[in-house]
């Protein structure tokens, strides 16, 4: 073990405890939201949400983050902070040009969105949703500025303050959620306040930063490498667009319960991948030149994040409706047609948590070594085969459809590793043997998980569900510690 590797645990735990508590509190916000309106304004909502997410890895964490980072590092660092401050204006600029067409261009987007056959086509269903697509809309702003803010102070190694910040966007709407319950305006205000909140409580650890209006000589290199990630970025967003627009042809509350399915999933992914990978980033990108100590990092991670994602992409599996029923039910708005639509999502997304959160790691393999290009191709695969597979799923049900996440996800992973081992950075062979392991641990447990808890049944608000899910979920854990320890899985830490 490196004498960096305690530097890196120790950043590890402390992005893994931010994001904790940010997606933690993102559940609570989700349970007021999911509580406090009825599903018609939550499908508006969950629609319009979608805009401004439209443009957020262009002009945020994905383009802003990974490809600002090895430039911030490159630099010495008088003029790493002029480039920021001339950087941070142009991307200022550029949010509020995106924001205005964003108001200008609501009801075309709206038509975009919606399925023709959707109830949300009604004239004043539709209405509300331009309505409302114009009131987040300044979540952009927020969410960017902070995306730069977090990029300058991870280059510096100092991950506190930006992976505590996503508290302050769940606490702003909460606010607004348990002020106003029910009403549009305050559910659309809540994203673009609560946005704002996480880049202003960023700005007192920046050492005085401010914007400059002027140009600077990196900034040919940084957009070179932004211009990726917005290719690819503009992909997902066209598997968005076919995403809400299947999500629309289905009744009252199935838009919105993808998404409160994919808070939890999202939520296990940023603990147990998205965290420990952009602790690790900064470590990657300082091997760059050096594929075989790259490959040494990257092989160390993913020893001790696979076995947890496994485990945990097999509970969610195996508990999806106890786990919906026990975070999300706790009044009528919460509807039978939510909770079934919500616990077949969430059932389908846990077979993609292995997949993609290997992903995560692999892929910032290839930006550590400079291998923009090439990932871009495969990202390319893994869009159009997610895409395609959610149109032509797409009357199926929302556990078939989205099957094709975790589909496009493994193939995916075949072909990032793939040449990673071809630029001598990590074995393909080496990693299916170690995830087929972990996949074998996860087999029994899910099933001891999911027979324990139906033995309690399915019950209705979320006090029922508890002994089922804790029942479950321990004899389940049991279950994978067994199986890990004979096929002789690592199941420490450090």
């Amino acid at each position: 073990m490196s004498r960096a590797s305690p530097r890196i645990l120790r950043n590890t735990l402390v992005v893994m405890a931010g994001t904790l508590a940010s997606r933690v509190l993102g559940l609570v916000r989700q349970q007021f939201f999911v509580n406090l309106f009825p599903d018609a304004l939550k499908d508006a909502f969950t629609v319009a949400y979608r805009v401004p997410n439209l443009f957020r890895e262009i002009l945020a964490e994905g383009a802003v983050q990974n490809a600002l980072i090895p430039i911030i590092k490159g630099l010495s660092e008088a003029e790493a902070r002029v480039f920021l401050r001339r950087f941070g204006a142009l991307l200022l600029g550029l949010n509020l040009l995106f924001i205005g067409l964003g108001w200008l261009l609501a009801p075309w987007i709206a038509h975009l969105l919606i399925d023709r056959s959707s109830y949300l086509n009604q004239p004043e269903q539709f209405a509300q949703v331009v309505y409302l697509i114009r009131l987040v809309m300044p979540f952009l702003l927020g969410i960017s500025m902070g995306a730069l803010f977090t990029a300058v102070l991870q280059a510096e190694e100092r991950f506190g303050a930006s992976s505590f910040a996503p508290i302050m966007f769940n606490l702003g709407s909460i606010a607004l959620f348990v002020l106003w319950p029910g009403n549009p305006t305050a559910l659309g205000l809540s994203a673009a306040v609560g946005g704002l909140l996480q880049a202003l409580v960023q700005l007192p650890y920046l050492r005085g930063f401010w914007l400059e209006w002027k140009p600077h000589r990196a900034f040919g290199e940084a957009l070179r490498r932004m211009g990726p990630f917005t290719f690819t970025t503009g992909l997902r967003q066209i598997l968005n667009l076919v995403l809400v627009n299947v999500l629309t042809r289905y009744p009252a509350g199935a838009t919105n319960a993808f998404y409160n399915a994919e808070v939890i999933y999202l939520m296990v992914l940023g603990l147990l991948s998205t965290s420990p990978a952009m602790a690790l980033y900064p470590r990657m990108a300082d091997q760059q030149n050096d594929p075989v100590a790259l490959g040494n990092l990257l092989r160390r991670a993913l020893e001790r994040v696979v076995v947890l994602m496994g485990l945990a992409g097999g509970l969610l599996v195996a508990l999806a409706p106890w786990l919906v029923g026990a975070l999300y039910a706790f009044s009528a708005n919460f509807t039978p047609e939510n909770r079934f639509y919500s616990s077949q999502t969430l059932t389908a997304m846990g077979f993609a948590v292995l997949p993609w959160g290997i992903n995560t790691f692999l892929l910032r393999g290839f930006y550590a070594l400079g291998e923009v290009a090439r990932a871009v191709q495969v990202s390319v695969v893994i869009l159009v085969l997610n895409a395609l597979g959610y149109w032509l799923l797409r009357d199926t049900g929302l556990f078939a459809l989205n099957l094709s996440t975790a589909v496009a996800g493994l193939v995916g992973l075949l072909i990032y590793a793939a040449r990673l081992e071809r630029l001598q950075v990590l074995s393909l062979r080496w990693l299916l043997e170690f995830s087929g392991r972990v996949v074998l641990a996860a087999l029994p447990s899910a099933a001891v998980a999911y027979g324990v808890a139906r033995w309690f049944g399915f019950p209705g608000y979320f006090l029922h569900n508890l002994p089922p899910l804790i029942a479950g979920g321990l004899m389940g854990l049991a279950a994978f510690f067994v199986a890990a320890r004979w096929l002789k899985l690592p199941l420490r830490l450090r």
